[in-house]
């Protein structure tokens, strides 16, 4: 029971810590970038292996012409994009030689990229989540920007229909569709025994986590492995 309880306050603290964190991010993006240059970066600089012409960018964004083309004059100047004419429209792409690229990037991705907007939006279920991760192209990075976020989640007292009155928000604000797959944690563990095909390329494939991490997910495996539940250390 008292390994139980330390557990348990453990996980809570970890999810605060998270949340905190995510919230600091969005206070950083807010200082850093004004609400243009985020929707612009979060679009460049996440889909990176893809150019975009005005007019993508412009519905993808939701900016307008002329605000569009400022930042995008802007970002073309210090070097920081790329533009290209591709027959008749000019196609703009983040330039990876830039010495502040990674930077940028990684700064990007933490802030206003798919794994933050994911975190706030499944932060309220954090206490019914396990572990939630992004896999597949998502995680590789090599999605288009056509492709859904494949996103796999473990629970328990948790339901699609909760799920998905959440997962919306989320999609209208990267513009993309999101393929959850949720799992409770008996049924997770019973097709982790079973060595069903798809869970099993998943835990094999490079991994994204939105909540929890790979030590929570590996007691999943352990206690599915041994039948029982892991004790604390």
């Amino acid at each position: 029971m008292r390994k139980k309880y330390w557990h348990d306050r453990l996980s809570y603290c970890r999810a605060i810590f998270r949340l905190a964190h995510a919230k600091i991010w969005c206070m950083i993006a807010s200082a850093l970038f004004s609400p243009a240059q985020q929707k612009l970066l979060g679009l460049l600089f996440v889909r990176v292996n893809e150019g975009f012409h005005l007019n993508e960018i412009m519905r993808l964004t939701g900016l307008g012409s002329a605000s569009a083309q400022r930042e995008l004059k802007r970002l073309h100047e210090s070097g920081l994009i790329l533009s290209e004419r591709i027959g008749n429209v000019r196609r703009f792409r983040p330039n990876k030689d830039s010495p502040v690229y990674e930077e940028l990037a990684s700064i990007v991705k933490k802030t206003f990229g798919v794994i933050s907007v994911l975190h706030s939006t499944l932060a309220p279920m954090r206490r019914s989540l396990n572990v939630a991760f992004v896999y597949g192209k998502t995680a590789q990075e090599q999605e288009a920007s056509s492709d859904p976020v494949e996103l796999l989640l473990i629970g328990e007292n948790t339901t699609y229909g909760e799920l998905l009155n959440r997962l919306p928000v989320a999609e209208r604000l990267l513009r993309r569709k999101i393929n959850p797959n949720l799992y409770t944690l008996p049924d997770f563990q019973r097709r982790l025994r079973e060595q069903q095909g798809f869970i099993m390329r998943v835990l094999e494939e490079r991994k994204i986590f939105v909540l929890g991490d790979e030590t929570d997910l590996d007691r999943i495996v352990q206690e599915a492995q041994h039948g029982e539940t892991v004790p604390d250390l």
